[in-house]
């Protein structure tokens, strides 16, 4: 069948042809049925097969051969395969006799079966000859898809040459030319990859291998795995506020034109690719976190936390006004209680998690593979490469967000306003809670490096309607509230 599809292709000459015939029509003559009860069976199918290739051969013009293809094969057994790794013809094999599956190697000592040689250095394995009697299955295979050429007198194999199972680690490899001492093992079944170091020259292709990436990706193993493990934890109904969004990467324009000494100053960045939480962190996530860590929260160790009181609110049964919005430190103030003893959680696990400090927001995201975002980061993913004022645009929308003229005087869902997602579809950028970012500044209101503040974005449920994305909070540490929550990123889709 082999013979015939090359024949088709015209990859073989008439004489070519002719010497194929004749060969195998010689090698049917020379074979012995050791099978009394079959002898005379064997023998006349064989009979008939022979003088068949014979009338073939009769009818193919002779033509010279340019002894560079196929020559003298005798007795090609069956079980008997040489193999391109790549499915690309094997070329220039030449005097090839007696491939008995039933024979020792002879001049390759000692291949047991399922032996693979493999060409460690990336070399083209080029023109076999002289591999005589190949045992039952034995592989020769170019371990980097690569042609298999010029091989020549493979003689008495060193008993310190690897000898490579395709299911086990690579072991003990000697006399293989220009491998560096440090060049990365690597186990195929488990891709695993260990001290890598100075690789220079792997063959025909020169790689460079950077300790950086090489730690980079192996840190991006880790979150993904933390990540994977996190949304197992989740119910179906959670995993809708665990999805993650793309900012393309691009120049995006950052800060505020207003010449104040808490803005940031006006500019472009280049950013990476980055994928940001499309909502907050919401309490039935960060219920999970510390249910599965036992973590306790800044504001649970200091015994409270500040609550703020809006200044207009109004549900079904009475209204409340205030002359403005009031705050103050409340004891047992926390995640699970945010507005202290006499607050729960209940109806708000879709709500954003507040009463944690930045420290807080840093142990969940690390604890899910992510991080907190920098300042510019948050605020190009919340103005997008339109530099819109506004999530939605840069006309104010007075339904847009949860602020103080919401008349609610708290959190909300966070996909209440989701129909006011940016393009990026990013939700909740501004209002219901202000978020964290990883920035650290000094006090810009005080010449003083001394004590440092956390910056964080955005606006909370208690804001007017002057604000916009560029709005920047300042806070001390361990600073917690009930209105400050925080939203994760990551370089990578994990």
């Amino acid at each position: 069948s082999s013979f015939s599809a090359v024949a088709k292709n015209g990859n073989l000459d008439l004489g070519q042809i002719t010497d194929v015939l004749k060969t195998i029509t010689d090698m049917i003559s020379k074979m012995e049925i050791e099978a009394a009860s079959e002898e005379g069976k064997f023998s006349d199918a064989l009979e008939t097969i022979k003088n068949k290739l014979l009338s073939l051969s009769d009818s193919v013009s002779p033509q010279d051969t340019n002894g560079e293809q196929f020559e003298e094969v005798e007795q090609i057994d069956d079980d008997v395969e040489i193999i391109d790794a790549d499915d690309n013809e094997i070329e220039d094999v030449e005097d090839v006799e007696e491939l008995d599956a039933d024979e020792e190697v002879e001049d390759v000592d000692e291949l047991d079966d399922d032996i693979e040689i493999i060409d460690a250095d990336d070399n083209e394995i080029e023109d076999v000859e002289d591999v005589d009697e190949l045992d039952d299955d034995v592989e020769i295979i170019d371990a980097d898809d690569n042609e298999i050429e010029d091989v020549e007198d493979v003689d008495e194999l060193d008993d310190d040459t690897e000898i490579v199972d395709a299911d086990e680690e690579v072991e003990d490899v000697e006399d293989v030319d220009e491998l560096d001492d440090d060049i990365e093992i690597i186990d195929a079944d488990d891709n695993e990859i260990e001290d890598v170091e100075d690789v220079e020259e792997l063959g025909d292709d020169e790689i460079i291998i950077d300790e950086k990436e090489l730690q980079e990706f192996q840190e991006f193993q880790k979150n993904k795995e933390l990540a994977r493990h996190f949304d197992n934890l989740l119910a179906d109904a959670d995993k809708k506020y665990n999805s993650y969004v793309v900012v393309p990467a691009g120049i995006y324009t950052v800060g505020s034109i207003r010449k104040t000494k808490n803005k940031l100053e006006l500019q472009q960045i280049d950013m990476e690719k980055l994928y940001i939480g499309k909502y907050p962190v919401i309490n039935s996530l960060f219920e999970i976190f510390i249910q599965e860590t036992g973590y306790v929260t800044t504001a649970e160790k200091k015994g409270y936390g500040t609550v703020f009181y809006g200044r207009f609110k109004k549900d079904k049964k009475v209204s409340t006004w205030r002359q403005g919005v009031e705050s103050a430190d409340v004891k047992n103030a926390c995640w699970y209680q945010p507005e202290g003893t006499e607050s729960s959680l209940h109806k708000k696990r879709n709500h954003p998690v507040v009463q944690v400090s930045v420290d807080d927001a840093w142990a969940f995201a690390s604890w899910i593979g992510r991080r907190l975002p920098s300042e510019t980061e948050w605020e190009a993913a919340a103005r997008t490469d339109m530099g819109f004022k506004y999530p939605w645009g840069n006309e104010w929308d007075d339904n847009g967000c949860n602020i103080e003229t919401s008349s609610v005087s708290d959190t909300t869902p966070v996909d209440k306003y989701e129909q006011k997602s940016n393009i990026f579809n990013i939700t909740d950028m501004l209002g219901n809670v202000i978020e964290w970012t990883s920035d650290m500044i000094p006090n810009p209101f005080v010449a003083d490096n001394k004590h440092k503040f956390h910056v964080a974005k955005g606006c909370g449920w208690t804001a007017k309607d002057n604000i916009s994305i560029s709005s920047r909070s300042l806070f001390k540490l361990q600073y917690t509230s009930n209105i400050v929550g925080f939203r994760c990123v990551s370089e990578y889709l994990l």
